[in-house]
């Protein structure tokens, strides 16, 4: 049990240090490939984008129209007419039929963060269909989020924490001792500032959860 909670802190992506009050992340869109053709061979991966706002039926007509895209293509127009053109093509489906068993060609679902709970109601959904095989597979992708600074917000807290500490240094003593406290609070401040000060880089990259559903005809 212990190696196995420490093989999980080892694949556990690290955590993103921490950014100053005065910088933001603005997130930008995952870098995704061209979308090829329903029609293309299969060396072109037919792949299904879904969201946390994807219409379940429409996803659902998608995929149904890949698969028969794919039944087609591999089966082709058979013609039996001519006895050696027949032979030919009988020979053709038996090789077609031979690679479908070795790999068939899979329409891929692909979904992230929050859209992973729909993708999986599409593979429940689809798991009880009698006509197709359903693969899960996980895994994660990295995002790229720029780090964004308000100069504004920090240039003001800098003119703030400047008089706070100037202040703090013209202030007397009392009998209690209380300026002593005020001045560490001062110190505080102005630290925290300085912290906000320090150069960022413009962009950060986080690890994104992925999960793909591989949906075949039997």
């Amino acid at each position: 049990m212990a190696s196995s909670e420490a093989h999980k802190a080892r694949t556990r992506p690290p955590k993103l240090p921490r950014l100053p009050s005065n910088a933001r992340i603005t997130k930008r869109p995952l870098l995704r490939p061209p979308i090829p053709s329903p029609y293309a061979s299969s060396a072109s991966p037919k792949v299904v984008y879904i969201s946390a706002k994807t219409p379940f039926i429409s996803a659902v007509k998608r995929v149904r129209k890949l698969l028969e895209l794919i039944d087609k293509r591999t089966v082709g127009q058979v013609d039996l007419g001519d006895g050696r053109k027949g032979e030919q093509t009988l020979r053709t489906l038996e090789e077609a039929s031979q690679a479908s068993e070795k790999q068939p060609e899979e329409v891929i679902l692909k979904a992230t963060n929050r859209a992973i709970e729909k993708a999986l109601g599409l593979g429940v959904f689809f798991q009880g269909q009698g006509d197709v095989r359903v693969r899960l597979r996980t895994g994660s992708v990295g995002a790229v989020d720029d780090i964004v600074v308000d100069e504004n917000k920090t240039q003001r807290k800098q003119t703030k924490g400047k008089s706070e500490k100037e202040k703090g240094q013209g202030d007397m003593a009392d009998a209690d001792g209380n300026v002593e406290e005020r001045h560490d609070d001062v110190n505080d401040k102005t630290k925290n500032i300085e912290a906000e000060d320090v150069d960022l880089p413009e962009t950060q990259i986080r690890k994104l959860s992925v999960l793909e559903i591989g949906i075949s005809l039997k």
